[in-house]
């Protein structure tokens, strides 16, 4: 079977494997779609060291069940979404229901597990969500709905009704993906910031309210408030991980405003400490999601409840994951936001 490889920084090769052999408690998934995420490209660059050659990458994914295990719940030719983070269920962590955070966890995709860059994986059944009803693409979209959807979730039913203004900064697959549930939910004045129009567009398409350019605007705290009428923003949620659009997040907060950082392109940020302790500014960390957050992610997305289409804007075949990477590395009009590999 094919095999998309990270072989080195800024290398990628696609490789000729064997179809892996199931273990007698796993079932044997065909993979249907897999989308590139941008942490999967920070990894091909090296910046992150989140991902060690030469390995797979892909933990954004839907498959069909090829091979049930004797017993199993989900037959062959059962649609799944594919849970992937592989964790313990044992330790206190997860006990407590903080599955993302367990310390014995593999991470499908990440560090030097093999992900679902290829043809075809070995699964649990206690990973496996069963959907009908939308594509195998849409279905994939599950994992980054996931990540959204419990950043999101940070913002209370209370805290939300009582917001005029809302700032989402970046407007990537996470970003406009955090609209999405925040319009879902009812948000009422939600502002998109980005540096390229292209995905500015996108935001509107997806319900977004107000958008900006920082790198056009001028002044960016003078053009929040221009677009709150002086209230400037209740809550904001970064959805980069870079000093800048951190910065963002803080700077565009009333008094005793709330930010939600989920973006994570850099392990060290910079932010005017005195301005989040004179403002009793607070933030708010979000790591991946929980078994529910997926589950409900996967069932909204089934539904059509959501609409996460115009986010995908390439579909390639799972033997062009190379030209993937590359198309990604020259991304420079910003146009290719979420890539899907797909084995037809």
């Amino acid at each position: 079977m094919k095999a998309v490889y990270y072989v080195g920084d800024q290398k990628m090769e696609m490789r000729d494997i064997p179809v892996p052999t199931p273990a007698a408690d796993e079932y044997l998934i065909k993979i249907d779609a897999c989308g590139v995420c941008g942490s999967d490209y920070e990894g091909f660059l090296g910046k992150t060291g989140r991902r060690i050659p030469p390995m797979i990458m892909g933990h954004e994914f839907a498959g069909t069940v090829a091979k049930a295990p004797e017993g199993g719940k989900y037959a062959p030719g059962t649609t799944v979404a594919v849970f992937p983070k592989y964790y313990c269920g044992v330790c206190d962590t997860c006990k407590k229901g903080l599955v993302n955070l367990c310390p014995h966890a593999d991470f499908v995709g990440v560090m030097d597990v093999d992900g679902a860059m290829t043809e075809y994986i070995c699964v649990k059944e206690t990973y496996l969500i069963p959907y009908s009803g939308c594509g195998a693409d849409v279905a994939s979209m599950a994992e980054p709905a996931a990540v959204a959807y419990n950043g999101v979730s940070k913002i209370s039913d209370e805290q939300l009704a009582a917001a005029d203004n809302i700032l989402v900064v970046g407007a990537g697959t996470i970003g406009l993906l955090v609209l999405v549930w925040l319009k879902y939910r009812g948000a009422k004045h939600v502002i998109v910031s980005d540096n390229i129009e292209f995905r500015l567009e996108l935001a509107k398409q997806l319900g977004a309210d107000d958008v900006i350019n920082p790198s056009a605007c001028g002044d960016f705290v003078q053009a929040i408030s221009e677009k709150t009428g002086g209230k400037m923003c209740d809550l904001s949620v970064e959805a980069v991980g870079i000093s800048p659009t951190a910065a963002s997040s803080i700077d565009a907060l009333k008094d005793a405003g709330t930010a939600v950082w989920i973006g994570n392109a850099a392990k060290m940020v910079s932010i005017d400490m005195q301005k989040v302790v004179t403002k009793e500014l607070q933030i708010k960390g979000n790591y991946i999601y929980s078994v529910e957050d997926f589950v409900k992610c996967v069932q909204l997305l089934a539904e059509k409840a959501i609409n996460v289409e115009p986010i995908i804007t390439h579909h390639m075949d799972m033997s062009q994951g190379v030209e993937a990477f590359e198309r990604l590395r020259n991304n420079k009009d910003g146009k290719a936001v979420k890539i899907i590999l797909t084995n037809d």
